[in-house]
């Protein structure tokens, strides 16, 4: 599917890439090194997406620039040793979500949504429940020290060639990336015209690669801003539903006895089966504001005022995107 982009002055946008892809190498190594001495929930959580960030950023850049062969086999050699970082963070990533998620049952004795008062089986079953995690999330830090031990010299050196390749070759300004964030989000509606609970998380997947391309744009570009905050949100609503349907399943294999009307397991579906409402009305709303019937792409006007540049016109916030 081709479009052509008819915003002016998003089209103009401009970003300073090289200070992106710069700022995010540096922050990567510092992550790398923070987990490597203590991985904490925020670091791992920030190490984990700043990775993916990197991959989605500097893919773009390769593929929509002149043939860099030295860039090009940095980042190859850099991104293989990136997608095994972040499968070795994703054990103690996953641990700390579900945790996180058990500490709002807990806190008050009550379901998320405030209207059922856990049961004494259901506060012991998401006790159980929470030392299991803790252990896995103990034996998943003992597998990443390992990890970070094995490869972060070289996940170091390759972040600093790759650096190095791009930085000669980057152009001072490019336009903005919201063009193509909105090109897979329209390639999105085809590829998953009827979102469910079995294609949900493959779409919050593919969806985090438009989120990150808009959010490199974000600071410069209003159109980029809006985009990135509304993928941004379904992305969230996705995520409390896999979250919650995961802990289902953990719930349903690890406690005995499971399924009891007055147990844990109950609760957890109930709260997966409300977020996955709320989540799939999200993308409803959020693609009834930006795709039309005849397959185009549109940027409506944000419901609540937003910071943009005081030269722009309330019309240049517009997105307007037509089929080639």
């Amino acid at each position: 599917m081709n479009f052509a982009f008819h915003s002016p002055k998003a089209q103009s946008a401009v970003l300073p890439l090289h200070e992106w892809h710069q700022q995010q190498l540096v922050t990567w190594r510092k992550l790398l090194a923070q987990c490597a001495r203590k991985p904490s929930r925020r670091s791992v959580h920030a190490l984990r997406s700043i990775t993916l960030r990197l991959q989605v950023g500097i893919e773009y850049f390769l593929r929509n620039r002149a043939a860099n062969s030295a860039a090009a086999r940095a980042f190859q050699q850099w991104c293989k040793n990136g997608k095994k970082l972040r499968k070795a963070l994703e054990p103690v990533r996953d641990a700390d979500v579900h945790l996180t998620r058990l500490k709002s049952l807990r806190g008050t004795g009550k379901a998320s949504e405030g209207k059922k008062k856990l049961s004494p089986r259901c506060i012991r079953e998401v006790s159980k429940l929470e030392d299991r995690l803790q252990r896995k999330r103990k034996t998943g830090i003992n597998k990443l020290r390992t990890a970070i031990d094995a490869r972060g010299k070289r996940l170091n050196r390759q972040s600093k060639e790759l650096e190095a390749a791009l930085s000669p070759h980057t152009p001072t300004k490019v336009h903005s990336t919201a063009p193509e964030a909105l090109r897979i989000f329209a390639r999105m509606a085809s590829d998953y015209p009827h979102l469910d609970a079995n294609n949900l998380h493959e779409y919050r997947k593919h969806l985090k690669q438009a989120r990150y391309l808009a959010e490199i744009s974000a600071a410069s570009d209003p159109v980029a801003k809006q985009l990135a905050a509304a993928f941004r949100r379904i992305q969230s609503a996705a995520g409390e539903w896999h979250d919650w349907q995961e802990l289902a399943n953990k719930a349903d294999r690890i406690l005995p006895n499971h399924g009891k009307e007055d147990g844990l397991i109950p609760v957890l579906e109930s709260l997966a089966k409300k977020a996955l409402h709320r989540t799939l009305s999200q993308c409803r709303r959020t693609a009834a504001r930006l795709l039309k019937n005849d397959g185009n792409v549109r940027l409506l006007p944000p419901r609540k005022p937003v910071a943009t540049d005081p030269g722009l016109q309330p019309e240049d916030t517009y997105l307007r995107a037509a089929t080639g």
